[in-house]
């Protein structure tokens, strides 16, 4: 499996590796959004610096948009940090977050520090 999901106090820091497919990323956000503390999180951190490549496309993504769509009547209240450092994977973020499918408030990091950071303006008295 490219990706391993770390649970933390408030959050999920998933980080993928190798080489990614759509099944890769349904995978890992069945596994979040269908656990138990899925309901009481405030943010995942999707970190994509160690990734090799992908064969995901913008309609696939979108899938994985609505699919977020169904979660977010579940918890609302969910950030979503990606850190990448490849164009490609931010053109995929851009088609992630177009209206009408654009469940949670969504930026791109360069760093995972940055990531954290955003995390942290947002939700103060959490510790991340």
């Amino acid at each position: 499996m490219p990706f391993e999901i770390q649970w933390e106090s408030r959050g999920a820091y998933k980080r993928f590796h190798g080489f990614i497919i759509m099944d890769d990323l349904i995978q890992a956000a069945q596994r979040i959004e269908g656990d138990p503390r899925f309901d009481d999180i405030r943010y995942v951190i999707n970190d994509f610096l160690a990734i090799a490549g992908h064969a995901v496309t913008d309609t696939q993504v979108r899938m994985l948009a609505a699919m977020d769509v169904g979660a977010s009547y579940t918890n609302p209240n969910i950030r979503i940090a990606v850190v990448t450092d490849r164009d490609e994977v931010r053109a995929l973020v851009q088609a992630y977050t177009a209206p009408p499918l654009n469940a949670y408030p969504t930026r791109i990091f360069a760093t995972l520090d940055g990531a954290r950071e955003w995390l942290r303006d947002l939700v103060p008295a959490e510790k991340l």
